[in-house]
């Protein structure tokens, strides 16, 4: 029997240890770990290398034992977990403890994914960090916001419209996405904007495809043709229509006054869903969040037969919309009974519902440091960055030209470069010093720790206490201010 390498996992060298992350491959024969990643030790990609190829466990071990001149008996040791465990496990060596996913060696009758050859050597460095978190060579993930233009005037837009600049070549654009795929980056996604208003989208998706990157979503408000939708169809690139409401009166409210915007977004839904599948989401304002507007809305939507998911979620404050936020939020006591809603309607759909009310529950509940806060991990300047269509980067896709979080600019430095750049590392290394006086965190005994965990939510800090206090703490936080404003909804 031979055994390979699971290729839905990939391996990548950072610099002080090596780096074990899921693919965006679709197709397996076993459970794997879709969120995958962890650091582990050198001399387990080295191993896991020999495996990059279908290969008996008795000629592994020899090839093994032969590069890292040991003995075979402490080969097999090393493997063994390997070979045998179907789930999680981890393997301490020379006093760190490596973690590895589900399935990272598999029968060879079990591989899917396409081979990727990795030699021992790719891997080889000195001295041992499994401990940093924020990755030391290069992000793994990168996001292109295409440009800054929408179809639509949403009065709860959480994009940057105002900024006026000149977007980047789409020559330069290429050579961006082939940098990042010579740096080994895990996926290159899109961001608007308006990802159909980009002159060169189509240009763009052929590119992406050539270099095997498959955007994670491209989400869109955009009165699609009927060709583009089958060109689109082409890719399998998860595609999500935004629409608050099948009302024409509710629309103008809450995206502008396009003329029969109700009727041809229609239009292009039930040509989707003929051709591909889809899923939509619901920003719920105080216009369209009523259980009439949710009992009409699905009376459209069950009609679909190529639904997958209705996301509903109720808006929260942007930093950039003009308006003041508290004339059009959803009222707090509306929200349990279209939570009430939502949960009986899951039991009656054949596609996914979801809802979001926001994470303000979450406030002031957290000791011990950002790294203990519920939720996703934050990835901004630790995996990801955000390319700005005129090539400058920042670090959070809300941040957009914000200076205090630009970290480099394509246009005179290389996508390593910026990782790297002092701005960079200053942002994810902050000190007390660093820190205004009125700031909790700067006399903190967590800091160090907190800040090691890269998981504060800058965006949210802006948001709830304002751009002067950008230092503050995360509002989780249990040592952050209290008496905020409740038109947050984070």
């Amino acid at each position: 029997m031979r055994y390979v390498l699971n290729h839905f996992y990939k391996l990548k060298h950072d610099k002080y240890r090596s780096l074990i992350y899921s693919s965006n491959a679709n197709e397996v024969a076993v459970v794997v770990d879709k969120n995958w990643m962890d650091f582990v030790h050198r001399i387990y990609a080295m191993i896991l290398s020999f495996f990059s190829r279908p290969i008996t466990i008795k000629m592994a071990v020899k090839d093994i034992a032969n590069f890292l001149s040991t003995k075979e008996s402490i080969v097999c040791s090393l493997i063994d977990k390997m070979i045998n465990s179907r789930g999680y496990f981890h393997i301490p060596y020379k006093g760190h403890d490596s973690n590895f996913p589900p399935n990272i060696l598999i029968q060879e009758k079990e591989l899917k994914s396409e081979v990727v050859d990795y030699r021992p050597e790719m891997f080889l460095y000195k001295d041992v960090d499994l401990n940093t978190f924020r990755l030391f060579n290069s992000p793994l993930d990168i996001t292109f916001m295409v440009n800054n233009k929408c179809l639509t005037n949403c009065i709860y837009c959480y994009a940057n419209k105002n900024y006026k600049c000149k977007s980047l070549d789409f020559s330069k654009v290429e050579s961006i996405i082939d940098e990042a795929d010579n740096l080994g980056i895990r996926n290159f996604s899109v961001d608007g904007g308006e990802f159909f208003i980009y002159p060169y989208w189509k240009e763009l998706l052929q590119v992406l495809k050539y270099h095997k990157f498959v955007p994670y979503l491209v989400s869109t408000k955009y009165l699609i043709s009927e060709d583009d939708i089958v060109y689109f169809s082409r890719f399998n690139i998860p595609l999500q229509i935004s629409l608050d409401s099948y009302n024409s009166k509710v629309l103008d409210k809450m995206v502008g006054k396009i003329p029969l915007y109700a009727e041809k977004m229609v239009e292009t839904l039930q040509c989707l869903d003929k051709h591909y599948p889809f899923q939509i989401a619901t920003i719920l304002t105080c216009y369209n969040g009523t259980i009439e507007n949710m009992e009409d809305m699905l009376s459209h939507i069950r009609q679909y037969k190529n639904i997958k998911k209705w996301d509903i979620r109720v808006a929260f404050k942007s930093l950039y919309a003009l308006d003041d936020f508290t004339k059009i939020q959803l009222k707090r006591e509306a929200i349990p009974a279209i939570r009430e809603w939502v949960n009986r309607k899951q039991q009656e759909v054949p596609f996914e519902l979801t809802f979001s009310s926001g994470r303000e529950l979450d406030f002031y509940q957290t000791k011990g440091g950002s790294m203990n806060f519920k939720g996703n991990r934050c990835s901004a300047n630790s995996t990801h960055l955000f390319i700005l269509p005129d090539g400058k980067v920042s670090i959070c896709e809300q941040l957009y030209w914000n200076e205090r979080f630009i970290i480099g600019d394509l246009m005179e430095q290389s996508i390593s470069d910026v990782w790297k750049s002092s701005k960079a590392l200053h942002l994810a290394n902050m000190q007390a010093k660093d820190y205004s006086k009125e700031s909790a965190c700067k006399s903190c005994l967590m800091l160090s720790s907190c800040n090691s965990a890269l998981n504060k939510c800058f965006t949210n800090i802006l948001k709830v206490y304002g751009e002067e206090h950008w230092d503050f703490p995360d509002p989780r936080c249990y040592y952050a201010p209290r008496g905020i404003s409740d038109a947050i909804y984070v």
